[in-house]
């Protein structure tokens, strides 16, 4: 039998977007509900353990990393920063990142949502979108041998895949090839204390491993999560040469080949790399990280020239400093950047729906090209229009007019 629940406002996804949306609606006295279709919260962040989170800081030279994020992002990066014991870091290319313990991304989520009310619906998924005159009623949701339609307001897909675009066959923003995915493991009893120095032993390594031909080209794409070596345990990504396409079959053909490359890699450097002697695989992580997929058409489409160029918007609801960052399935990644000390923005229009008045985006599906979510879909940036998202759906329920409400958002954090 389905259950009826009346809510406000309905959030899909519960990554750092969602987070965001579900707390700023509910801090705008919004009921608010949050699905989830895993048994915890994060998102991408947790289950794929991404390990840093990018867009918090200024792009500089500067050795101290300097926030270009306010409100919410700013605190919910400040407790992040606290309860995983860590610091922000920097390259030589003026990136500023700041790693994060995924047990305290974890805790801190599920504390942020109960302090403020909102409920979560674990191990569900939405299966269908209710809709009357062009506007969503209700969704319904399936999970743990519940059966839910929830009547709504407003809808925040934070999905990461634009399911509600999906399902009511809304226009998508669509690419031949996706980014590159990528599978994240841990090593323990690694016999170096040095991030740096190990970084160069892999690469050199690897690299030789190559051209000797004892290992695939692609295994040139391994990366040391940064900040992520200490008490002689490291955190790998491997770049993953098969092509995401974004089909249950292609994803599932993403793990098991995913799994099969870090053995691989794992029996290489045990067999052939003093450091990694004792190496021991700690664990994997539940799942390959998705980097973009599909997103939904709004009201205006970022572009990679809005961010080369540092554009500002009369409507902007976030500030975003990060390069535009392309992982592609045969090579390195590529970094597109822009002037030091300078940042883009991005408009409330990028988050509303072209074609439903009370559907809402935010995350990785944002209305944007393909170059421009390169950049926009980093967690900095997904915390900030989570926020966004979130307050603009709880305005449409309260009868706030869009112009009043970007000013609060602008105000809170910009």
């Amino acid at each position: 039998m389905q259950e009826k629940i009346n809510t406000d406002v309905v959030v899909l996804g519960g990554g750092p977007a969602g987070i965001a949306a579900a707390v700023a609606a509910a801090q705008d006295g919004m009921r608010v509900a949050l699905i989830e279709r895993n048994g915890f919260l994060g998102g991408k962040a947790t289950a794929a353990e991404v390990g840093t989170v990018c867009g918090l800081y200024k792009f500089s030279k500067s050795d101290t990393s300097e926030y270009i994020v306010n409100g919410f992002t700013r605190q919910f990066a400040e407790q992040l920063k606290s309860l995983s014991d860590s610091s922000p870091l920097h390259n030589r290319t003026g990136l500023h990142y700041l790693p994060y313990d995924v047990e305290a991304f974890k805790r801190i989520s599920k504390d942020f949502l109960e302090q403020n009310g909102v409920t979560v619906y674990y191990n569900t998924i939405p299966f269908k979108v209710n809709m009357d005159d062009g506007v969503i009623r209700s969704i319904q949701i399936s999970g743990d041998d519940r059966d839910i339609r929830l009547e709504l307001g407003s809808l925040i897909d934070c999905s990461g895949e634009s399911i509600i675009s999906q399902l009511t066959d809304s226009p998508l923003i669509k690419s031949a090839n996706y980014q590159a995915a990528a599978q994240v493991f841990t090593l323990k009893q690694v016999d170096e204390e040095c991030e740096t120095r190990l970084g160069m032993i892999l690469i050199k390594e690897l690299r030789s491993a190559i051209d000797r031909q004892e290992l695939p080209d692609y295994f040139d794409r391994v990366y040391i999560v940064q900040g992520s070596l200490t008490r002689n345990q490291v955190t790998l990504k491997l770049g993953l040469p098969l092509p995401v396409t974004h089909t249950h079959e292609n994803l599932e053909s993403l793990k098991k080949l995913a799994h099969s490359f870090v053995h691989e890699l794992y029996d290489y450097l045990v067999k052939h790399l003093s450091v990694f002697k004792h190496a021991v695989i700690e664990h994997i992580a539940p799942e390959v990280g998705i980097r973009v997929g599909f997103r939904t058409t709004g009201k205006y489409i970022l572009t990679e020239n809005d961010v080369l160029s540092c554009r500002k918007f009369d409507d902007a609801i976030a500030n975003a400093s990060w390069p535009i960052e392309e992982w592609e399935q045969n090579k390195r990644v590529r970094m597109r950047y822009f002037a030091y000390d300078d940042f883009y923005q991005i408009p409330v229009s990028c988050l509303q729906s072209g074609s439903i008045p009370n559907l809402f985006i935010a995350g990785r599906n944002i209305s944007a090209t393909n170059g421009a979510i390169a950049s926009a879909r980093v967690m900095g940036i997904c915390l900030q229009t989570g926020y966004a998202a979130g307050r603009m759906a709880a305005a449409r329920v309260n009868g706030i007019p869009d112009n009043e409400m970007i000013r609060n958002i602008q105000c809170a954090q910009l």
